[in-house]
């Protein structure tokens, strides 16, 4: 039990990544505030939880200022601190820049890194209070290398890996320490959707769009599976990780290891 008692906030907690991490920590003896837009995706990961496993469900857009602040009043109400933050809930889109309305662009943005910035100033305020605390950053290989039809994807995780960069060179101090994580394909929602709108573009499936990129791209020839990713955000978040941080980690099977 390695966060028993520990307040963990896992945002974009209904599906993916998000989900398995709150079902690893939930394990793991941790309390959750677990956070999305999709409510009848937090009850089923609700659901799933070991019925000891202590829980509040935030339905909420984390674009929007007011979802921070409500998780921050859930925080202090019931536990008076947070411990971790796993900023995990992002959108994707797939469009050439030409085709990237101002609409496309902002919503991208205001989810991946505004959310990012809201809630991570929401949880400092208790981190900071107590002395320490740990935050997660979801990046991406996008964020490492740009990506065709991803301009403002690409854009908002590479600003999603600078602003852990400097959280954790402002806090390392106060005891806080800040990584990023950067996965690459990993079977999401997310990746479904994006490689369902890359084989439309090419004529093909979206299977067989991502089985091509698989192929082509990634030296482990397979795609990564959430649960995979959620074991890195708990070892990054343990005690046996207690001197990293400002580190940038690839879960992508090698591929931006190089050509």
């Amino acid at each position: 039990m390695r966060f028993k008692d520990k307040v963990a906030v896992i945002t974009g907690a209904a599906s993916g990544i998000g989900r398995a991490t709150a079902l690893a920590f939930g394990a793991e003896g941790a309390n959750l505030i677990l956070v999305d837009i999709d409510e009848s995706g937090l009850a089923e990961v609700a659901g799933s939880l070991p019925a000891d496993c202590q829980f509040d469900l935030v339905v909420g857009d984390v674009a929007k200022e007011e979802t921070a602040l409500s998780v921050a009043k859930v925080a202090n109400k019931i536990y008076k601190r947070v411990n971790i933050l796993f900023n995990n809930a992002g959108v994707e889109t797939v469009a050439p820049l030409h085709e990237t309305t101002e609409a496309m662009w902002d919503n991208v943005m205001d989810t991946n890194l505004k959310g990012a910035y809201f809630m991570t100033k929401q949880c400092l305020a208790f981190m900071i209070n107590a002395g320490g605390g740990v935050i997660i950053n979801n990046a991406s290989d996008a964020g490492l290398r740009g990506i065709k039809y991803s301009a403002a994807y690409s854009t908002s995780k590479a600003g999603l890996i600078h602003f852990s960069l400097s959280t954790a060179l402002d806090y390392a101090s106060k005891g806080i320490r800040c990584n990023a994580i950067c996965p690459g394909c990993i079977r999401t929602p997310l990746c479904e959707r994006f490689n369902e709108n890359v084989g439309r573009r090419k004529g093909i499936t979206g299977a067989q769009a991502l089985q091509d990129f698989v192929d082509a791209n990634i030296p482990m020839k397979r795609v990564g599976e959430c649960e995979e990713v959620a074991k890195v955000v708990l070892f990054l978040c343990s005690p046996d990780a207690g001197y990293i941080t400002g580190a940038v980690i690839p879960i992508d099977g090698g591929l931006t290891a190089g050509m």
